[in-house]
């Protein structure tokens, strides 16, 4: 964790070594009974209060924060000193300049809390505090409430808003009047030697809003993780401030325990490591070449979620002159520093997030595309690599989302705020007594003003940088031996041409110089800024380590751009010199080992990537001699994004050929060279993932897994999955919604429809619209995604009937493939246990389905159909199959290539819940079957999974007959999240109809009436007026019969008959007589 401002460091490093203390202090060591219990709650109740709270309210709080601060004083005097201390084994610096600047920082904590009340010191501490906690009303109205409450934001917004702002005027109350003591942890920040810079506290600084305030309101059962006791409801609360922050408490007390169970375990497990310093410079500290004994320091996971704003400060202070980024470097500059920090491996992974989210931008011509113009932080945005193929080629850092357009992210929350900001915005105004446009305008036309407004610019998110980026993510190198990156040759012109363009439009344009010409060109004369050239040196020594080429016409380009200097050129040689080839193979070393080489092409106009050619070089003698064969024909095809196979015959010989970027088989050549024995392949690389082509060729490219080494510095390491992106979650410590009353679900169903970007949306109602069966689609996403859809709304109840039970069964003839491996059809049974939220920021707000997957492969099937003796195990699982029939199992009719994507993503869902087993290193199947393939197979009745994870459930996972004894054993455990569509890609909108009446009546008034809905096509009942307006039929303006009731049940809706035909597959399993047919 590093921070520019020591105030920031030191009163984090304070609260981590407060929570330790619990246990190392020995305040409550023994035995759990009341005594000790009661002494916790306390200790971990004047803890919150001095990390959070911006008045101490008593003096025992004062009291353990004085002797905290002693005793953090007294054992920091040098490094060694730290290091023995008594929290030195969790909590490290990185240097001594760091510990001493913060040690300053204790010294003063320590004297003002030690003050008497009415001493000038505290006097002056009040008044620091005052005045940092002046704010606008633009600041109280235009900060995001974030993920705090998704998935319920749309039910706690106002609520949590009004306890924030209520919470800030009683402390600013406070404040003024002198009437509490303030807390030295914010309050001497504020009265700091900088304060000539207007240091203030940025609005809100709650506590609160860190934690899942969602579970305030959320139904959760009697028994779920995290749910808060009856003191915490607070019933006497009908605002629910009061249950919001016992909440919030509740899981600061969860995770203290958690935080100081891991931090002393003997197997050490946590190590936390704080640095004095912006990011930029410990980057490059950490870059240092080690001193004899020490060992490169290098990470899997480097979260720069905090560092990579654009617009908001760094710290938990605000001031005016505080740079957006970093440092002026900006986000090139950290993502350099942070890629070469990161270990070669293909899940280490670089998170970013602008914490802006949703903007109203312009909608291009057909809806699909973003037009970032109108964004606050559209350049930065725009130029952002992770959306350019070429830049994030040439860096080597792949943005995950950008190539799966898929994520467990949902932005609906997001953009319900969003259109709640156009009503709330133009209702402050006109409380404000605006003399705008809309001012004085009568209710309904300042509502269709509003509704205007957003038709006309559309809400959705805009391009954000929240990401993930992975070193070298192609998931084709995982066979049975994780090889380093692919050797790579490119131009040096051309190589310098790009990257100087990449660099250019990401830093130059932030510095003031002027352009010069040299030998008829123009170029920028940079005046280099504050650590401007140090990443510029860093940069090129990335891009020219990552490519073979020619140094030394690299760096004359270079130099020609910049206008160099000697000295600049005598830094830039150097830099260049000290590159390590180390990272990659040489394309010597390459092709005498037989592997791939390949050399990239670049336009030099305009610096954008064209092609990557593949060389392969035959080394064997049988298979030279069928190269040479001129009567083997030769064919290519496409096996993955990355991968291009040679084929020859008719597959007695198969080459892959896995590029460092996806790749397009179409548009390819080859150049085929039988006597001197090897192939060439030259193919377009893909620079848009949304064109026609690409989009089919990325279709099936969702949640991928792939097999990298347990140890990195280990060649000989254990080869174990690993999701990329799908985050690890523990699922027994997430909580579980109570789905008895689906009155109090309702946030559910938008959830769970927002699974859909606006252009899918269009494609699934035209194909509706057609009466086109889903083989038809074209897309086994959207298929796959609407058998998500389905069976979130069967399980929670949303539908007519509630079921758990779901089978995965293919339909005769909807694709390639064998016939049905089972008699029923059934292929893979899914058995959700549990509706979990999921409510931290790397989801958004989402929901789990924690599932047992059992897939019904043929050798599972042939043991329980052979005779067996009375009792065997094999003959208690064909039971439980049989016994599957006579209860409420939904079937989920799917296509053949929809089963494939099942069966490529449910080693993700498998994974990131894997808490309680490991793979195993002599028999895990992934490894020692199938050539290292992840899934196993995507065949009919062949193996999916490994059998390392089947039968590790918790006690009563599911209340079935025979779960136990006979099918938990050959079932898997899994986290299933629905694919939404990744803001990085395209649009991410929710239903419009409802975007237009929150802005025309707020957010609660939209959602007050749970609106009647098609239940195949999902229109509501104003959608279907609207159309039925516009057509201008007699039945035009008739809410009653846009939707009728289905003859038999009574129950759920329709818009047509097709509608109804289309979803009869799936409601015939809950369909029952209604008894009014009886009355």
């Amino acid at each position: 964790m590093s921070n520019e401002d020591k105030y920031v460091v030191a009163r984090n490093v304070l609260g981590l070594s407060l929570v330790l203390g619990l246990e190392l202090g020995g305040e409550v060591k023994g035995k759990k009974d009341a005594a000790s219990e009661k002494a916790l709650k306390e200790k971990l109740a004047r803890i919150w209060d001095i990390y959070y709270t911006r008045v101490l309210p008593d003096p025992e709080t004062r009291e353990l924060l004085a002797l905290q601060a002693e005793r953090l004083y007294q054992v920091s005097k040098t490094m060694e000193d730290w290091e023995q201390g008594l929290y030195g084994s969790t909590i490290h610096f990185l240097n001594q300049k760091s510990l001493d600047a913060v040690r300053g920082v204790w010294e003063q904590y320590a004297e003002a809390a030690r003050s008497a009340p009415e001493t000038e010191k505290v006097k002056k501490l009040a008044e620091a505090m005052a005045q940092g906690m002046k704010s606008s009303p633009a600041e109280r109205r235009s900060w995001a409430l974030g993920s705090s409450a998704a998935p319920l934001t749309a039910v706690l917004q106002d609520r949590i808003r009004n306890y924030v702002q209520r919470t800030w005027e009683f402390d600013q109350e406070i404040a003024e009047g002198k009437k509490m003591f303030p807390n030295p942890t914010f309050a001497v920040g504020l009265l700091s030697e900088s304060s000539g810079q207007d240091r203030r506290l940025a609005y809100p600084s709650n506590g609160v809003l860190g934690y899942h305030l969602a579970l305030a309101k959320a139904p959760l059962t009697e028994l779920s993780p995290l749910r808060p006791s009856k003191e915490e409801e607070k019933e006497d609360d009908p605002d629910g401030n009061l249950t919001a922050f016992g909440v919030a408490k509740h899981q600061f007390t969860q995770w203290s325990l958690a935080f100081r169970e891991l931090a002393t375990a003997k197997q050490k497990r946590l190590t936390i490591r704080f640095a004095v310093d912006g990011w930029f410079t410990l980057c490059q500290s950490f870059l240092k070449t080690p001193r004899e004994g020490e060992t490169k320091r290098q990470f899997d996971i480097i979260d720069t979620t905090d560092l990579s704003s654009p617009s908001f400060s760094l710290s938990m202070f605000w001031s005016p002159f505080a740079a957006g980024v970093p440092d002026p470097p900006g986000l090139l500059g950290l993502m350099v520093a942070a890629k070469r920090l990161l270990k070669d491996r293909a899940s280490s992974t670089l998170v970013m997030d602008d914490g802006e989210g949703v903007s109203l931008v312009v909608d291009d011509v057909d809806g699909d595309d973003m037009d970032p113009d109108n964004s606050r932080f559209a350049e930065a945005e725009a130029l952002l690599f992770a959306n350019n193929t070429t830049g994030a080629f040439i860096l080597g850092l792949t943005p995950v989302e950008f190539w799966s357009n898929a994520s467990v992210r949902t932005t609906l929350d997001e953009c319900l705020g969003a259109a709640a900001q156009l009503y709330d915005d133009d209702d402050v105004y006109a409380a404000g007594g605006g003399l705008g446009e809309g001012a004085g305008v009568k209710e309904k036309e300042k509502a269709a003003a509003r509704v205007k407004k957003l038709e006309e610019q559309g809400l959705q998110i805009s391009n954000r940088l929240y990401r993930k980026h992975s070193r070298w993510l192609s998931p084709g190198q995982q066979g049975g031996k994780w090889r380093k990156p692919p050797v790579v040759n490119v131009d040096a012109k051309e190589l310098a041409e790009a990257a100087w363009r990449v660099y250019q439009g990401l830093v130059i344009f932030q510095i003031e110089g002027q352009r010069v010409v040299h030998q008829g060109q123009e170029l920028v004369k940079v005046s280099w800024g504050k650590g401007l050239w140090q990443t510029l040196l860093d940069f090129l020594g990335v891009v020219c380590g990552q490519f073979e080429t020619d140094r030394e016409e690299f760096r004359r380009v270079i130099l020609e751009k910049i206008g160099g200097t000697s000295v600049q050129d005598a830094l830039l040689k150097k830099a260049l010199e000290d590159v390590s080839g180390s990272e990659s193979t040489t394309a010597t070393e390459a092709e005498a080992d037989g592997c791939p080489v390949f050399t990239a092409s670049f336009d030099v106009t305009s610096g954008t990537l064209k092609t990557i050619t593949g060389h392969l070089d035959f080394i064997t003698e049988e298979d030279k001699r069928l190269l040479a064969d001129k009567s083997v024909p030769i064919s290519l095809r496409q096996s993955s994004p990355w991968t291009i196979d040679i084929v020859l015959g008719a597959g007695t010989l198969v080459k892959p050929l896995v590029f460092p970027t996806p790749v397009l088989k179409e548009g390819s050549k080859t150049r085929i060279a039988r006597t001197s024995g090897y192939i060439e392949v030259i193919a377009p690389a893909i620079l848009n993932p949304r064109a026609a082509v690409p989009a089919s060729v990325l279709d099936e490219y969702i949640f991928p897994t792939v097999l990298q080494a347990a140890d990195s510095s280990s060649e000989s390491s254990q080869l174990i999955p690993v999701p990329l992106n799908a985050p690890t979650v523990n699922l027994d410590s997430l909580p579980i919604l109570f789905l008895s009353d689906t009155s109090r679900l309702s946030f559910l169903g938008p959830l769970a429809s927002s699974i859909y970007s606006p252009r899918e949306l269009r494609v699934r109602q035209a194909a509706i619209e057609q009466g086109l069966d889903e083989s038809k689609w074209g897309s086994a996403r959207l298929t796959l995604k609407e058998s998500f859809l389905t069976m979130i709304n069967i399980a929670a109840g949303l539908q007519v009937g509630q079921s758990g039970l779901f089978a995965l069964s293919p339909v005769s003839g909807s694709g390639s493939g064998s016939g049905s491996s089972s008699s029923d059809g059934r292929h893979i049974l899914i058995l959700v246990s549990a509706i979990r939220l999921d409510c931290s920021a790397q989801s958004g707000g989402g929901i789990i389905l924690d599932a047992a997957v059992l897939p019904l492969t043929r050798s599972l099937l042939d043991k329980t159909n052979k005779k067996t003796p009375s009792g065997d195990d094999d003959d208690d699982l064909q039971s439980f199959l049989v016994l599957l029939r006579t209860l409420e199992c939904v079937d989920l009719t799917i296509t053949d290539a929809e089963l494939s994507l099942w069966k490529s993503i449910l080693p993700s869902f498998a994974e990131r819940c894997r808490t309680t087993w490991s793979h195993s290193p002599s028999s895990c199947e992934y490894v020692t079957t199938g050539g290292g393939h992840v899934p196993l197979s995507l065949q009919k009745g062949d193996p999916v999974l490994c059998t390392c994870g089947t039968g590790h459930f918790p006690p009563n996972y599911l209340s079935l007959p025979l779960w136990e004894s006979a099918a938990a054993r050959h079932a898997t455990r899994v986290a299933i999240s629905a694919p939404y569509c990744s803001p990085v890609v395209e649009r991410v909108v929710f239903d419009p109809v409802l975007a237009r009446k929150i802005a025309e009546k707020g957010l609660e008034e939209a959602l007050r009436k749970k609106e009647e809905r098609c239940r195949c096509c999902g229109k509501g009942e104003e959608e279907l007026v609207e159309e039925l307006k516009a057509r201008g039929g007699e039945t035009a303006g008739k809410t009653a019969e846009v939707l009728r009731k289905c003859a038999r049940c009574l129950k759920v809706r329709y818009c047509s008959a097709e509608c109804q035909r289309r979803d009869w597959k799936t409601h015939r399993t809950e369909c029952v007589e209604s008894e009014e047919h009886h009355r």
